[in-house]
């Protein structure tokens, strides 16, 4: 059932030391080092499982909680959680278990990860009851909905319904999980929470409800945001080297020194990206601004073109839409 997952080798690498016990080379390692392999000896002994018994089962089954770290090819990590009624995780069976991915900001950075790198860290923490966390680590797999459905006979009925669900609670997809490892979080510290209500509007892209500017990003100069000097650089280097293979602008720009141009198109951009700080503000008539920046001697034809050059760098370089709108806007002819 749920064959959906190559098999994992059973030989460890040959530079691997052969070992039963659970865990990486490196906890191995500090353990050592710190004095404290017996403790672990024990924990491996008493809490380790390779799949999930049933009282582990039934705690997934009552969690509205679930925090999950994955990494990409790299090895460059990203660490998320996800929400949803009381067992919104379903157990399929002791080795395998699926969770769904709800309609999100469309990023995909944990599913994008998955589809580079199967490895995942899954930890569910009760926080309302018995102050418990579940580790569960495995390899992870994203399934849609028709493969998924392949299993209908072995599906909980309620995963089938949700699927079936209209609306902004059905599923997007699944993520289905072969269990390696599941542990205890013991309870020491974790606190007791008091759950409150609260009206949940799944799916919803209204910005009030998600609260999407709580950390003030919208304060922040895009100078910053989109990676400052470096980020300039780029776009400075784009811009003019789209410029000196047009042979419209190069009948101007021939007479200009190129590290003239540089400079004059790197500040021009510092000054619409908010480098130089709030108190200064864009100048009056950004159009003529830019053309002093480029070549004072060019037509409105001349830099329409030249615009042009601009807004294809900007974009090939993935400066958000709206910011490239704006500036495009306010560079056009009075």
């Amino acid at each position: 059932m749920f064959q959906l997952f190559k098999a994992k080798p059973k030989n460890p690498p040959s530079a691997a030391p052969v070992t039963l016990l659970p865990g990486s080379e490196g906890e191995h390692y500090l353990q050592q080092k710190y004095g404290t392999t017996q403790r672990a000896l024990r924990f491996y002994d008493k809490q380790v499982l390779n799949y999930l018994s049933p009282v582990m089962k039934e705690f997934i089954a009552r969690q509205e909680v679930l925090f999950i770290a994955t990494s990409d090819k790299h090895g460059d990590c990203d660490c998320s959680f996800r929400f949803g009624r009381p067992g919104f995780v379903r157990v399929l069976n002791d080795n395998y278990l699926v969770y769904p991915e709800y309609r999100g900001n469309g990023v995909m950075a944990s599913q994008g990860n998955i589809t580079e790198n199967p490895h995942i860290g899954m930890i569910f923490v009760d926080f309302f009851d018995s102050t418990v966390g579940l580790h569960v680590n495995g390899k992870a797999k994203l399934v849609e909905h028709e493969d998924l459905l392949k299993f209908r006979k072995d599906l909980p009925q309620d995963v089938i319904a949700e699927i079936n669900a209209e609306g902004g609670h059905r599923p997007e997809r699944w993520v289905m999980v072969e269990i390696e490892e599941a542990y205890i979080h013991c309870s020491k510290h974790i606190p007791l929470l008091k759950k409150a209500e609260k009206d949940i509007t799944w799916g919803t892209d209204d910005d009030g409800l998600k609260r999407s500017d709580f950390f003030a990003l919208h304060d922040i100069p895009l100078y910053q945001r989109i990676g400052g000097e470096p980020a300039i650089q780029a776009i400075t280097e784009a811009v003019t080297r789209k410029l000196l293979l047009d042979d419209n602008p190069s009948l101007f720009l021939n007479e200009i020194n190129l590290q003239t141009l540089l400079d004059k198109q790197r500040h021009f951009l510092k000054t619409v990206f908010g480098a130089y700080g709030p108190e200064q503000g864009l100048p009056e008539n950004l159009r003529e601004f830019y053309r002093q920046q480029t070549n004072a001697s060019m037509n409105d034809v001349i830099m329409d073109v030249v615009l042009g050059h601009l807004k294809k760098a900007l974009v090939e370089l993935n400066v958000p839409e709206h910011e490239i709108t704006k500036l495009m806007t306010n560079l056009e002819k009075k």
